[in-house]
């Protein structure tokens, strides 16, 4: 269930965004109920991508920090950004970087997670 958490939530959102677009178009803008969908069906595919990239990355980040043990100041010294992006508290990591930067922090913890895992495979 974890694994299409994102994707779940985005349809939800998504379908919450059609709904008050499609009603917002009909009764504040006097749009046509064709056109009313068509921008309704704008914002869910909007919103409803934007919304699970955004707990999928979170999740991979997550993921990643728990299953190296990073703490924020290792990932800070990691990405190159502020230790203050990076709360850990409880053993758990909380993504406070803006979200413009999380897919640079995805990105850079990808590739360590993958230099990783090919140093602990590598055999000689």
């Amino acid at each position: 269930m974890k694994r299409y958490y994102p994707y779940i939530y985005g349809a939800i959102a998504g379908a919450l965004t059609f709904i008050a677009m499609v009603y917002i178009c009909l009764h504040s803008f006097a749009m046509t109920t064709a056109q009313s969908v068509i921008w309704g069906v704008i914002g869910f595919i909007l919103v409803g991508a934007s919304s699970s990239y955004t707990e999928y990355a979170i999740a991979e980040v997550q993921r990643i920090a728990d299953k190296y043990h990073m703490d924020d100041e290792f990932l800070a010294k990691l990405t190159g950004m502020r230790q203050s992006y990076f709360k850990v508290a409880s053993d758990h990591l909380n993504l406070v970087a803006p979200r413009y930067l999380w897919p640079k922090i995805l990105k850079i913890l990808k590739k360590y997670e993958k230099e990783r895992d090919n140093a602990e495979n590598f055999h000689l």
